[in-house]
């Protein structure tokens, strides 16, 4: 340095002012060039579904790859597999007329089995009109008239079958289809047409024991231990609502509301107390009624990973890693001895609070850093109990078909029509989710004594 200054000492007035405004110019040189850096370091990377709780239907898709077309046929070694033959309902029998060669009769003589072909189709459905007919007549011994009794069925004011019935009520909530799609199907595929009037009057005749079923099930989620919870828009006549679910493994009870504030947690779960509720962190999902709570995890690792990729945070990054090897330790619960797992847990526990000692330099994983530091008990809890999942996906695949109903249909138009899906919602997601079958599930509702007893069992 003072070799320097000596250097400078010696220069004349023209080498020092020239030196000078060449600094200057370096200096603005660099002062641009980190403004620059500085803009793009904060500049907002767009949010994705693999970065932040975006569905994954707005994602922008690309282009797939040209790639080598795949060998067609079985695998080396696969041993090949076909349909197996079942009782025929009909028997169509060809029989040699006569030989090919030499044109002698074989008609009359007789022939062998030489090969079997069965071919499944479906016959033409149509329609079928039954008429009830009701005879009556005056009793001659006290004169008074006596008429025959009505079938099942036959109600007065019915006039469509209940296999009809549960046809509209299977494509249009189970598949979900509009009203519109589901009369072009019974017009051109059963030869039937049908208003829109005949069909609300189908899904109102429905909703007596889809309530009941309703009902069961949501009785069965009160008692649970674990409970799931989510919501997603709805619109009802045109105003803005939510759907709710609320689920366990073996059973998804689902409530529309104008709201999405804590009042509809309270009104679903009335004086119950679980004892995990499991959910993202939304201020009304924190006003449980449970005594402990599991934040979904799932949210937390696509957070991190937005700051990962919009400022490659290391503290981000080793938060995440620590979130990954926890929900795979849950995964190896059943295969690891019990000091091992729980060897693996207490590690994981330290390691965590470590990481939340150090306070990020990125300003989007501070956030994140006083979120977890708040909800820290929430974090590992499924670590310590195996009836916990670490992310609340299930809730969300729940939800999964009325984003495509509403999607389909643009929402409810009544009151009556929101409430009979969202209890028909519940009975189809806990068929489901036990390994019914759908359609049987809804022969079994629509019957005319509804049975729903399998739901407790």
């Amino acid at each position: 340095m003072k070799q320097r200054r000596e250097q400078l000492e010696q220069l004349n007035k023209e080498a020092l002012i020239e030196g000078y405004l060449l600094l200057e110019e370096r200096v603005r040189s660099l002062e641009k060039q980190v403004s620059d850096l500085r803009q793009l370091l904060n500049a907002k990377l767009p949010k994705t579904p693999q970065n932040s709780s975006k569905p994954s239907g707005q994602s922008q898709k690309s282009n797939k790859p040209n790639r080598l077309p795949a060998k067609h046929g079985p695998k080396v070694g696969h041993k090949g597999k076909s349909r197996e033959r079942t009782d025929p309902d009909e028997i169509i029998e060809c029989r040699v007329r006569a030989c090919p060669a030499c044109g002698e009769a074989l008609s009359p003589l007789p022939q062998h089995l030489a090969a079997r072909h069965q071919v499944i189709d479906i016959p033409p459905i149509r329609p079928v009109v039954r008429e009830l007919r009701r005879y009556g007549r005056y009793c001659p011994g006290c004169g008074r008239y006596c008429r025959a009794e009505g079938l099942a069925g036959f109600e007065a004011g019915r006039v469509l079958g209940r296999n009809l019935e549960q046809w509209v009520v299977y494509l249009h909530y189970a598949h979900p289809l509009s009203q519109q799609r589901v009369q072009t199907i019974l017009a051109e595929g059963f030869g039937l047409q049908l208003s829109a009037g005949s069909l609300d009057k189908i899904l109102q005749r429905a909703q007596s024991g889809i309530q009941a079923a309703a009902a069961a099930i949501h009785e069965q989620v009160q008692a649970a231990a674990v409970i799931g919870c989510d919501e997603t828009s709805a619109r009802l006549a045109g105003v803005n609502g939510w759907q709710w679910v609320f689920q366990t493994p073996r059973f998804a009870y689902h409530v529309i509301r104008p709201t999405r504030s804590a009042q509809v947690m309270q009104e679903v779960m009335g004086a119950s107390q679980p004892e995990v509720w499991v959910s993202d962190l939304l201020s009304s999902q924190l006003c449980h009624p449970a005594r402990a709570h599991q934040m979904c995890l799932a949210h937390q690792v696509r957070d991190l990973q937005y700051e990962i990729d919009s400022h490659d945070c290391s503290w981000a990054r080793a938060v995440q890693a620590l979130l990954y090897q926890a929900m795979a330790l849950g995964q190896q619960r059943d295969k690891r001895s019990e000091p091992d797992y729980q060897h693996a847990v207490a590690r994981l526990e330290d390691d965590l609070t470590h990481q939340l000692t150090l306070y990020p330099e990125v300003k989007g994983s501070q956030g994140l850093w006083r979120r977890y530091r708040k909800h820290r008990q929430s974090l590992l809890l499924f670590l310590q109990r195996a009836d916990v999942p670490p992310t609340n996906n299930a809730s969300e695949q729940a939800l999964r078909n009325s984003v495509i109903y509403r999607k389909v249909t643009g929402g409810f138009r009544s009151d009556w029509g929101a409430e009979l899906y969202a209890n028909l919602l519940s009975v189809l997601e806990t068929a489901r989710r036990q390994g019914r079958p759908i359609f049987q599930t809804l022969a079994s509702l629509l019957a005319p004594q509804p049975s729903f007893s399998w739901i407790g069992e």
